[in-house]
């Protein structure tokens, strides 16, 4: 398959995943927010962060040893973006040193958690470092492309 498939393959895959994300009552406006975000005193980061509120997909590359998930694709809302970090928001918690493959609709990339909290039941906001962007390619499915390859049950819908 060439680069060109990413974004049928992503369609499908974004169909496929359930959306159990419950933003907590104080961000009701979440995807309305967007373009740069105000620095805050307290703020440890390195640089400007950019609110680009979308959905996505995220994808566990390597787990705690205490912890073992399976590879799956889990629905995430993207909340901002540095040159050097990435932060989402989730059903789901994840832990600082798990990395993480996002996929996103231009391009993908690798992650690496550096921060979670909980925000309320079935919403979690994540921090990461960016590791690595990679341009739309068919290697953002490893591990998931049986699955898409199978036609979806009516059981399953």
């Amino acid at each position: 398959m060439l680069g060109g498939d990413y974004p049928q393959l992503l369609a499908r895959l974004i169909a496929r995943t359930e959306w159990t994300i419950q933003l907590p009552e104080h961000q009701v406006r979440f995807f309305e927010e967007s373009g740069p975000a105000p620095a805050l005193a307290a703020d440890d980061r390195r640089g400007g962060r950019i609110r680009v509120r979308t959905r996505a997909l995220a994808i566990l590359e390597q787990t705690l040893p205490a912890i073992p998930r399976a590879v799956e694709a889990i629905g995430i809302y993207t909340s901002d973006f540095s040159r050097t970090g990435f932060g989402f928001v989730t059903d789901r918690q994840f832990f600082p040193e798990e990395s993480v493959r996002i996929l996103l609709p231009s391009f993908w990339m690798r992650v690496r958690v550096v921060r979670s909290r909980r925000l309320g039941p079935g919403c979690f906001e994540n921090g990461t470092l960016l590791c690595e962007r990679i341009d739309p390619s068919v290697e953002a499915f490893a591990g998931l492309l049986p699955m898409l390859r199978t036609p979806r049950t009516a059981a399953a819908q």
